[in-house]
């Protein structure tokens, strides 16, 4: 069912951690003058590692590692990218590029005071850390590439874009549905788990924010998920896992195969029968996966 009240939905403080101690959450502002959320987990003087999430997603994506990662010894982060979550949602469609989010996540590494901490990401955010990487690799210590799209394109993505037109933003800033979230997240699961109406609800609320709908738009349109072989990527030389499930329906094998290529001191490793949410399937074999290579960098 589609609707248009915004009184139906978690507010800001009921979503994730929603006043869990265990975490801390800040919203720095960003030299651009947008202002980001943050949830932090673990020693603040251990060594950091930024969790980035996908498209359509928040923090929240990670709350099954986060804990497993603090406990391990590392300072853990995980932010909502700008249009996302509860971080400020730019409405022009150029926000939303690959090289606008490059500079957007330097500027938060900036105002988080980070100089060169691990970087994991899932999904687009996986896509994300990588091509930061490329352009800074002196700010990056290790790479967390977590069922990252964008290098094989994305299955249906002209559909995505064909039933999202710039006609309809006006549109987005209203429509509101839980179907459509329930209906994601479908898609996304493999075999391993199961989403929870509490998940639908994570998901779902940020669309009581009217600029939410646009902006998840823009960064659908603006975003390049084109397949590599029409496009130059760059090559990173830092110790790297990549981790994605056998029915990922989000990204082919095959795209593993490119960053093996790209990233030549990768580990890959795939989670039978994990769809595309692999970290929320599956988190005891992304956590292994993620807290071996930080233990290998950091400790040795």
């Amino acid at each position: 069912m589609i609707g248009f009240s915004r009184r139906d939905s978690l507010g800001p403080a009921e979503m994730f951690p929603a006043g869990d101690p265990a975490y801390v959450v800040s919203f720095p502002r960003l030299q651009s003058g947008n202002r980001i959320r943050a949830v932090e987990r673990g020693d603040p003087q251990a060594p950091p590692i930024v969790l980035v999430h996908g498209w359509g997603c928040s923090a929240y994506v990670f709350r099954f590692n986060m804990p497993a990662l603090a406990n391990a010894g590392f300072r853990v982060i995980a932010i909502d990218l700008k249009g996302h979550g509860l971080s400020d949602k730019p409405q022009e469609a150029d926000e939303y590029t690959i090289d606008a989010l490059v500079e957007h996540l330097r500027e938060v590494l900036d105002a988080l005071g980070l100089d060169r901490p691990a970087l994991a990401g899932h999904s687009l955010g996986g896509s994300l850390v990588y091509h930061f990487a490329g352009k800074y690799p002196e700010r990056v210590r290790c790479l967390g590439l977590i069922s990252p799209t964008g290098l094989t394109g994305v299955p249906r993505m002209g559909a995505y874009h064909f039933l999202t037109p710039a006609a309809l933003v006006p549109l987005y800033r209203r429509v509101r549905s839980r179907a459509i979230v329930r209906a994601a997240l479908r898609r996304v699961y493999g075999k391993r788990g199961h989403f929870t109406p509490r998940d639908v609800e994570e998901y779902f609320a940020p669309t009581q924010f009217p600029e939410y709908g646009p902006a998840i738009r823009h960064a659908l349109h603006s975003y390049d998920w084109r397949a590599s072989e029409h496009r130059e990527l760059p090559t990173v030389d830092l110790p790297a896992v990549g981790v994605w499930g056998s029915r990922d329906h989000m990204m082919a094998k095959s795209g593993m195969d490119i960053y093996r290529r790209l990233v030549p001191n990768i580990v890959l490793r795939e989670v039978p029968d994990a769809g595309h949410v692999v970290a929320e399937e599956a988190p005891g074999e992304v956590n292994e996966a993620v807290l071996s290579l930080l233990q290998r960098v950091y400790f040795g």
